[in-house]
């Protein structure tokens, strides 16, 4: 399925069937997420959080954030859980969270460390 089709797969495709699929295993629509019943929640990183889960990767820092993720973050750091998130993920809490610190990597352009200084100050902006 994978082959000459992914483009097309990728501009018709379904999320949850494409988690799915990654993870190997069931999965729950993020709408179902309560922190009444979690201790914390954690966002992976990669271009889904930065195309599925918010505009970043199209927007840069005037991105918007996918209503239901905004929702459960918010929901989360209201009940004053830990929210994880991992490699670009922490733009979407720097947008949905006023004042709250985050870590991307170096913001030194052209580093080999760290080749994407932009989203250090992209968060910033």
């Amino acid at each position: 399925e994978y082959g000459k089709q992914w483009y097309q797969r990728r501009v018709r495709g379904n999320v949850l069937k494409e988690s799915a699929r990654i993870a190997r295993g069931k999965i729950s629509d993020l709408a179902t997420l309560s922190d009444a019943e979690y201790d914390a929640v954690i966002i992976p990183g990669g271009f889904g959080a930065a195309k599925n889960l918010s505009s970043f990767a199209t927007e840069g820092p005037s991105m918007s954030v996918d209503p239901t993720v905004s929702e459960k973050v918010k929901a989360f750091h209201a009940a004053g859980k830990p929210i994880g998130m991992c490699c670009i993920a922490p733009v979407i809490a720097a947008k949905l969270i006023p004042g709250v610190e985050v870590t991307v990597g170096s913001d030194v352009e052209g580093t080999e460390k760290w080749p994407y200084a932009g989203t250090a100050g992209a968060i910033n902006a």
